[in-house]
């Protein structure tokens, strides 16, 4: 561990003692904690990820002794500030998050369960936990209730907070207690005493200050969607102290239990899509929109619109160019007639709006509500991935206002936009009550960076000019800008129920009150700072080893933004698979972005670039190339992380086991020298053992048998090595990788017999090599670039004589479009990328031209189909899914369960193994159901995750297709035999 200074040395040998669950106090290992989705930043003293409620309960009673704050930390993606703090932040996403009790019409959970991952158990039971707050696949539920989550269907719904049922507690004084409805106490029942429980005297204390406040509740005013505690906390004939720890921001107590009632799903669904010419035209709308009693209205800005027509001609066709703004508007109920009532009655009331513009959609079809709904999640990566350094940049987290001001709201924010000239974005979620508006500002310039309080202010004064405000009303710890800090701050409710529950200031100082302190106004994220043009460049800390072009790794660690997309648990995505496995922060791609951003900006000691810690961290991100796809700000995080482990590589050199693995080429072409000694080497339980323990390949994974002979080596003896000369037709040149050329020679032979049933000639060249993705990994750079030169110059050749390359394996196919672009400046790099496909694709292109005939045998089978995420990454659809679709017989099911986890080498070895196999587990839990007989994916290295541990057999699907086609009988006859336990893909 890295040397730490005395104070967090003496906390940390303390904490070791009451805490089974991860401490984080080295600096880079604290780094990732000092962000959430704010702009701001702060050091924390430490992290702690307790076990158990006991374990935190230990933790708070501690730190209360030693006058520590804590800060509660959940999915940190609010943008408000709040789960940072340079005290000891809490982590409750690690560990307590299980879900308990699920009943008749309630759930008790911890409070680091994702909302949606509770809701996929609930569906089996047509019941959910409503509303549908934004990222509900990422942030956790402690982590919303917390901030006072609303949701876009909060109109019917209502907040979070309604249905709140109760919550198991611990106090800032390490108390611990429980929060439920009880009868209303009254102030006269017991007297304060010094043995008397602080559960009991609170709620006394918390009796008298609501009664106390109740004949003035009325009066009391404030900002508009700002919620009074005392109104809620008085319940309706109950007291309901629980309700206090609603938009408390951790400030109060931390939650260890919570009890949510559930509600029935509505089975009526209508959406209509209303476009306007002007922004200010569609706000002033709203509330003609509410009157008809909608569960959603969202308010769309041109900027959108425009994004969503590039992004997807559907939206084209039904938003019309000349629109600048539009509402999408939701109907829900029990009852599909009366649903449809509603939204036809909308249609006719906003008829008579002058500048409601032509076509109004009404839809109906659950996938086009679906669409309509996922609007603004699908562009939200157009919009943070412009041209430019300038992004999107929540100043203010959020605006609230009457939605009959929203208007000359939104005609105040573009005065104040055009005085500083300021391009800017803006969502309107009615459900929620807010107003997300971002300008468009480059946080590494000077420039931008000097203006960022000057236009905090001009968003803020115009949304009190017209009787809102920001969201949320909190101290001044959060309230960094000029402007919040003078603003009026939390109220007095507030305090009060501050100083009831925490009277020590010991959680969350400064958000609910106006302590000082751990209290005192957050830095903004540093950046690397920008060298004027006139001035001598400094000598850079991160010098890049590949070709970046203009924008740099450091750059693209900037363009990350802590929005915490990349711990979401959607199905439907498949970043982060290293996070999903282990539900640590520092694995997630945001983390490891902020490791560069960090050491670039001198926040952490520039020695990391390059260290043991560093290269660590880098080792969790398995490089599936879905964070450029995925991730809404388009970030980079795997070329980032190879820049890492070169920068090590060339410091330390490989350790033996980086070094194997790297040269799994090596290995192979002597597995097929001496097939018969490797076959009994990797089927002997001894000799495994011994292996791992030298070079640490795991002893538990299956691996393939070797060939006597390579197909390259095959090939050329049946006159394939030669190219295709002036024999006229299509004509590829096949790149093998190594699975196809010395293990399953299955892909390779059925590759090429489908290629020539179609009429194309096929090369396969003798010296071609691996395609280098092993060495890459392991940031062997140099042996990389080797093997691209030399594959180069035999494909560069190849293409120029008129072929195509093609791949069977997605990942060379990956690695030539993408990484040999960076690994060198040769010119066939960009010629051989142009004209690379993955076969796949390539045959389907001859599909559309009508040169694949139709198969004809068929297969009795089942089988589950798995998309590796390299093809995913490559952008070309599931082409061979819906080729072996025309299969007579054979029933394909697409299953989309996530990443296998596999990653190459990354699940090879002893390090990484367990963690490959449940970051994949979802995947393989439905290929072992008796429904599947085999499965298929075109990744070898899938495959063998997918064959761990199971008897069923895994194929390539052209092997399929090659079967189908009759040219390959002897393995159509075995396919449902199941396979030698002792090798994979065999």
């Amino acid at each position: 561990m890295a040397r730490l200074d005395e104070t967090r040395a003496r906390v940390y040998d303390d904490l070791r003692g009451l805490v089974g669950g991860a401490l984080s106090f080295e600096p880079i290992r604290r780094s990732p904690y000092s962000r959430d989705g704010s702009l701001f930043e702060a050091d924390p003293l430490g992290v702690v990820a307790p076990r158990t409620h006991e374990e935190l309960a230990s933790v708070v009673r501690y730190a209360s002794g030693e006058g520590i704050p804590i800060h509660a930390r959940g999915a940190g993606t609010n943008p408000f500030g709040s789960a940072i703090g340079r005290g000891l932040v809490v982590d409750f996403s690690v560990h307590l998050r299980r879900i308990l009790r699920i009943e008749e019409d309630r759930v008790t959970v911890q409070p680091g369960a994702v909302l949606e991952e509770v809701n996929a158990r609930l569906a089996p039971v047509g019941r959910r936990i409503w509303p549908d707050p934004s990222g509900s696949w990422s942030r956790t539920i402690g982590g919303m209730i917390a901030v006072g989550a609303r949701g876009p269907r909060s109109l019917r719904f209502g907040p979070l907070s309604d249905a709140l049922e109760g919550v198991r507690v611990v106090f800032s004084n390490g108390e611990e207690g429980a929060l439920f409805p009880v009868r209303p106490p009254s102030s006269s029942e017991g007297s304060s005493s010094g043995d008397e429980p602080f559960e009991r005297n609170l709620l006394r204390r918390m009796a008298t200050l609501v009664n106390w406040h109740a004949p003035r509740d009325d009066r009391l005013g404030g900002r508009p969607e700002t919620p009074d505690p005392f109104r809620s906390i008085r319940g309706n004939g109950r007291f309901l102290p629980h309700r206090a720890l609603d938009g408390s921001f951790g400030a109060l107590a931390l939650m260890t239990e919570v009890t949510l009632r559930t509600a029935p799903i509505p089975t009526g669904q209508r959406v209509v899509i209303l476009p306007f010419s002007r922004l200010s035209e569609a706000a002033s709308a709203i509330p003609s929109c509410l009157l008809e009693g909608p569960a959603r209205c969202e308010l769309i800005d041109w900027r959108t619109l425009r994004l969503a027509r590039e992004e997807d001609p559907y939206w084209g066709k039904i938003v019309p160019p000349t629109a600048e703004a539009a509402l999408i508007v939701e109907f829900l109920g029990d009852e599909p007639t009366a649903v449809a009532s509603r939204a036809r009655a909308l249609v006719q009331r906003m008829a008579r709006l002058p500048s409601r513009l032509n076509p109004v959609v009404e839809m109906a079809r659950g996938s086009d509500c679906d669409r309509a709904l996922d609007l603004r999640r699908r562009v939200e990566p157009r919009l943070m991935s412009m041209k430019g350094r300038a992004r999107p940049t929540a100043l203010v987290p959020a605006l609230v206002a009457p939605p009959e001001s929203w208007g000359p709201l939104i005609l105040r924010l573009q005065n104040a936009f055009k005085a500083f000239d300021v391009s800017w974005t803006l969502h309107g979620c009615v459900g929620s009550g807010t107003i997300l508006v971002r300008p468009f500002l480059d946080l590494g310039h000077p420039v931008d960076r000097d203006r960022l309080g000057p236009l905090a202010d001009a968003i803020i004064e115009a949304a009190l000019s017209v009787g809102g405000g920001p969201y949320p009303e909190v101290g001044p710890r959060i309230r960094s800008f000029r402007s919040l800090a003078s603003g009026p701050g939390p109220g007095g409710a507030a305090r009060s129920l501050k100083f009831l529950f925490d009277p020590i200031g010991a959680l969350n100082p400064g958000v609910l009150d106006a302590g000082t302190g751990a209290g005192e106004p957050l830095a903004i994220r540093s950046a690397p700072a920008r060298v004027p043009n006139a001035l001598p460049a400094p000598l850079p800390v991160i010098e890049p080893r590949l070709r970046w072009g203009e924008r740099g790794p450091i750059d693209a660690a900037m363009d990350c933004n802590g929005c915490g997309g990349c711990r979401s648990f959607d199905p439907l995505v498949r970043i982060c698979p290293s996070f999903r496995a282990s539900r640590s922060e520092d694995q997630t791609p945001r983390a490891l972005a902020g490791l560069v951003r960090d050491i670039a900006s001198g926040r952490l000691d520039r020695s990391h670039w390059g260290s043991e810690e560093a290269r660590r961290l880098a080792d969790h991100c398995v490089h599936c190339r879905l964070c450029e796809r995925e991730c809404p700000s388009g970030v980079d995080v795997s070329g980032m992380m190879l820049e890492v482990k070169s920068a090590y590589a060339e410091v330390h050199g490989l350790s033996p086991s980086e070094w194997f693995l790297s040269r799994i080429e090596l290995w192979a072409r002597l597995s097929s020298r001496f097939p018969g000694l490797y076959n009994r080497v990797i089927g002997s339980r001894t000799a495994r053992w011994a292996i791992e323990r030298l070079v640490g390949l795991s002893k538990d994974r299956n691996l393939p048998r070797a060939r006597p002979l390579s197909f390259v080596r095959r090939a050329e003896r049946v006159g394939l090595s030669e190219p295709a000369g002036d024999r006229p037709g299509p004509r590829v040149v096949y790149f093998l990788d190594l699975v196809a050329n010395y293990y399953d020679q299955s892909i390779a032979e059925g590759v090429v017999a489908v290629l020539r049933h179609c009429g194309v000639h096929v090369y396969v060249p003798r010296r071609q090599r691996g395609c280098g993705m092993p060495a890459l990994v392991a940031g062997d750079l140099d042996a990389a670039r080797e093997a691209a030169l030399t594959n180069l110059r035999i494909l560069g050749a190849a293409v120029r004589e008129g072929h195509t390359v093609v791949c069977s394996e997605p990942t060379a196919a990956l690695m030539i479009r993408n990484d040999y672009l960076r690994l060198t400046d040769d010119l066939d790099a960009e010629l051989v990328a142009a004209n690379t496909m993955e076969v796949g694709h390539y045959l389907q292109g001859l599909r559309s031209r009508g040169l694949l005939p139709r198969p004809e045998v068929p297969i009795h089978a089942r089988v589950g189909y798995h998309l590796p995420c390299h093809l995913k990454a490559l952008a070309v659809g599931m082409p061979a899914f819906e080729l072996i679709r025309q299969i007579p017989e054979l029933e394909v099911e697409h299953v989309d369960r996530g990443c296998s986890g596999m990653a190459g080498t990354y699940g090879m070895s002893r390090a990484h193994f367990r963690d490959s196999l449940r970051a994949g587990r979802t995947l393989r839990h439905r290929l072992r159901d008796p429904d599947l007989d085999l499965s298929c994916s075109e990744c070898s290295s899938c495959r063998l995750q997918m064959e761990q541990g199971s008897r069923k057999r895994s194929v390539h699907p052209i092997t399929l297709l090659a079967m189908s086609y009759g040219l390959l009988p002897s393995d159509l006859r075995t396919l449902r035999e199941p396979r030698d336990r002792r090798f994979a893909l065999g």
